[in-house]
């Protein structure tokens, strides 16, 4: 499951770091030496069905009898049923809606033990990847929250970086925490690097601007000062902000800032922007699969659905009015049920007024994103008159996905051009997707412009994937 970028990319490109092949001049990366013979002989996931199941539920046997034609190209000593009906029959429901409740509540031990006597209670049924992500996140986020109270820094780290999910941007609290607890203990080295990862990571400025100040504490003069100048040239366009907090935390500490004094602190001037692109350093960008934070829907009053997405989904359980549903297919976007959500915005998305109509599509194209079907995304963002906003996220989503399967499947000329175009749509471009692209440059022969490439990311943060391009990017 992907959702916002990691805040340390090493957890997130594990996988991807390249090797020599031992005959070939292309560099391979890891995740793609898997054989294809031992692929095609595994039978589809749950995950693979998910599509299958909800075109069979909604009665769509033209999209079903293509998804099915598609797993036994892909799957090709799978045998599917006779009776498709068997794939959606015996499966439960209540007690999926009762095991989200517990997470959502935070009780998980009851989530576990729900989990389990559904386990035996339906024994075809294995529980879904979101639902094992989003207990296992939230059994992560309790231990993580009691060895910092506990104050092993130690095992808080190795808690939060062996858990997938602790280290995003939209759980940057974590890493602020973290950062506190080494600087509490005198590791201000290890505090600044923190720091530096969320600077260069998150692409939400009000969390940038947020670890700026919180980093003052810990900075020399120097570290700060290059904290600022990344944030400059990944924000130009909140520069304003950037000079004005700059000054404020320089003048703290006794330097002076006013304009035409002699300032003995080194400046940061921004880093220039083409026209061109849009001015969306604010948006997430959301790649490999994941679309976007959770949003509130807008009930029919006016008012905002409670953020308590589990007892919204109890709720509406099983109604069949359409503000509910509207209601209901953000809620369980929001919970991560991006087939549910489907549903949802589906039953309804003809019923609501053109605006709802429009909102219920974007989640209809986000929930197709959560499920990496980006094609199914695509259809539907070309078809609606989406906000400028909107059509920013979901491209740029889409040309993510697009970008990241290009490189999986070697097409680098193809994955170069998706993520140039990411770039040109959202404005910037995630340091794992960079790192893939200077990759594609390097196995398409364009081995000087690779080596830029990555010595330009190893000057931002020295990384081992960073090390590992310059070696194998290096001019004879």
């Amino acid at each position: 499951m992907k959702t916002t970028p990691m805040i340390w990319l090493t957890v997130l490109t594990l996988a991807i770091w390249p090797q020599r092949g031992l005959a070939q001049t292309q560099v391979t990366p890891t995740l793609a030496v898997a054989d294809k013979q031992a692929e095609e002989a595994l039978e589809p996931t749950e995950a693979d069905l998910q599509a299958l199941i909800f075109y069979l539920q909604q009665q769509d046997e033209l999209s079903a009898t293509a998804e099915l034609d598609r797993l036994r190209a892909e799957f090709v000593n799978w045998v599917p049923p006779e009776d498709l009906g068997q794939l959606i029959a015996a499966q439960p429901s209540v007690e999926i809606d009762t095991i989200f409740r517990h997470i959502a509540d935070g009780q998980l031990v009851e989530a576990r033990a729900a989990l389990d006597a559904t386990r035996a209670a339906y024994r075809g049924w294995k529980p879904q990847a979101d639902m094992i992500y989003l207990l296992e996140l939230a059994e992560g986020q309790a231990l993580l929250d009691a060895a910092l109270t506990a104050g092993n820094t130690a095992e808080a780290l190795r808690i939060a970086t062996s858990t997938d999910g602790l280290l995003r941007c939209d759980r940057v609290n974590n890493a602020w925490r973290i950062a506190a607890a080494q600087e509490a203990q005198g590791a201000k080295t290890e505090a600044v690097a923190t720091y530096r990862a969320v600077v260069h990571a998150c692409v939400n400025f009000a969390e940038v601007s947020a670890t700026l100040e919180k980093s003052n504490a810990a900075t020399t003069d120097a570290e700060l000062t290059e904290l600022f100048n990344v944030a400059i040239q990944r924000f130009p366009y909140n520069s304003a902000a950037i000079h004005e907090l700059y000054t404020r935390l320089m003048a703290g500490r006794g330097h002076s800032a006013v304009p035409g004094a002699s300032d003995p602190a080194p400046k940061i001037r921004p880093k220039p922007r083409p026209d061109r692109r849009a001015a969306a350093s604010d948006a997430p960008s959301n790649g490999g699969g994941d679309a976007g934070k959770p949003r509130a829907a807008a009930a029919s009053d006016g008012s905002e659905i409670s953020s308590d997405w589990a007892v919204c989904l109890a709720q509406t359980q099983g109604t069949r009015k359409v503000q509910p549903l509207f209601k209901r297919g953000w809620c369980a976007y929001n919970l991560d049920r991006p087939m549910d959500a489907l549903a949802a915005f589906g039953a309804v998305e003809n019923q609501l007024s053109p605006e709802q109509r429009r909102d219920a599509r974007y989640g209809m194209a986000l929930s197709y994103l959560k499920l990496n079907m980006t094609e199914d995304a695509a259809r539907i963002v070309a078809s609606t008159d989406l906000t400028k906003s909107q059509r920013v996220e979901t491209e740029s989503i889409i040309l993510d996905q697009r970008g990241v399967l290009a490189f999986l499947k070697k097409d680098y000329e193809r994955a170069i051009g998706y993520f140039d175009a990411l770039e040109h749509v959202s404005g910037n471009l995630r340091r794992d997707l960079a790192i893939m692209r200077a990759y594609s440059y390097l196995n398409t022969g364009y081995r000087q412009k690779a080596h830029a490439m990555f010595l330009d990311l190893h000057q931002q943060m020295a990384t081992r994937e960073s090390s590992r391009g310059l070696e194998l990017s290096k001019l004879d």
